[in-house]
């Protein structure tokens, strides 16, 4: 059963212990990135299946070398590399597989790309750096984080984009059980991520550390956790000369992450334009915000689940848990939000 909680003034969820202080702003709704869909890449008739370059896709052999053979010849092409289904271990330290610019790399729905137990502080499945018309589609990449040989380090990424990458489209791709972040963006322009699912990482389902024009859409980042700040999404440039603009989180669901859905921490760097609408959040803290200005965020549109237990009286009492849905103010009507709360004790 749903009860529905009723709106405060400026946005904010009546009743949710989750949301702290109210700002009003006259945000608009202009920051948005080029090309708001993700677009399909081109068609080529250059495909390259990965088990013709060698890879055996058995869960055993290493296929790392094979895999960027076939990355190597398609690169720069706008032809395809299609990895079957299958499981094809990746040696990840430190870069793993890397992507070229003009392509397309292509899981089937069945193919996992697994990186090989290591004790590294860091590792990536697969890096795009100072590439340019990318797209990834579909398929798994599965981190090692319960096989991970060291305690030490938080850097295990799914996906790294970096050094200057522009014009990067990621769908259909899920990336769990990370040493750290499922998904990873350092120094970009125009990146969509569409329908990606982020799992039972370590630290971030989502780390943005500087980006100019990015798209989340339609995606899912649950259970979080191990290390902080354990967050869904984190939005937090590393140095004053970083910055994050152009950002559009939509549309997408945030659940059970210890350090809460979408933190946003502008100490060290500058953030502007990131607008958060149409999303869900269930069982974790929506927003956590930092050191931001009043007009840097618009968040709006917004719901958010949780659970409340109801006990009736009498001889006979019994707890019956409900679940409780509020609704924030609709976009248009200038909200803007800010949290305040410790997040969750990680859980190992």
């Amino acid at each position: 059963m749903a009860t529905e909680r009723k709106r405060g003034a400026c946005g904010v969820w009546r009743g949710t212990a989750a949301l702290g202080l109210c700002l009003c702003s006259s945000f608009g709704l202009a920051a948005e990135p080029k090309g708001k869909a993700c677009q399909p890449p081109p068609a080529s008739t250059i495909v390259v299946n990965v088990k013709d370059k060698g890879a055996k896709g058995d869960g055993r052999t290493d296929d790392t070398a094979a895999i960027q053979a076939a990355i190597d010849a398609v690169a720069g092409t706008k032809g395809t590399v299609l990895v079957p289904d299958g499981v094809y271990m990746i040696q990840a330290v430190r870069w793993g597989l890397q992507l070229k610019s003009g392509m397309t790399f292509k899981l089937a729905p069945g193919a996992t790309l697994k990186a090989i137990p290591n004790g590294a502080e860091r590792y990536v499945l697969l890096r795009i750096a100072g590439a340019s018309n990318v797209w990834v589609t579909g398929g798994t990449l599965e981190g090692e984080r319960h096989q991970h040989k060291n305690k030490a380090g938080q850097w295990g990424m799914g996906i790294h984009i970096s050094r200057g990458s522009s014009h990067i489209t990621v769908t259909q791709v899920t990336s769990k059980n990370m040493w750290g972040d499922g998904f990873y963006i350092q120094g970009a322009e125009d990146v969509r991520l569409c329908q990606v699912f982020a799992d039972n990482n370590r630290r971030q389902g989502l780390s943005i550390i500087n980006v100019k024009n990015l798209l989340v859409t339609d995606s899912v980042f649950q259970n979080t956790h191990g290390t902080r700040p354990g967050a869904g999404i984190d939005v937090e440039p590393d140095h004053a000369e970083q910055a994050v603009s152009g950002v559009r989180i939509e549309n997408s669901k945030f659940i059970n992450n210890a350090g809460g859905g979408v933190r946003l921490n502008a100490k060290k760097g500058y953030v502007s334009g990131l607008v958060m609408t149409g999303n869900l959040f269930k069982d974790n803290t929506p927003f956590v915000i930092k050191n931001a200005a009043e007009n840097a965020t618009l968040i709006c549109g917004n719901r958010q689940e949780g659970t409340q237990t109801v006990t009736t009286d009498g001889f006979s009492s019994f707890a019956e848990p409900i679940r409780i849905v509020s609704h924030q103010t609709e976009c248009g009507e200038t909200s803007f939000v800010k949290t305040r709360g410790a997040p969750r004790k990680p859980r190992r």
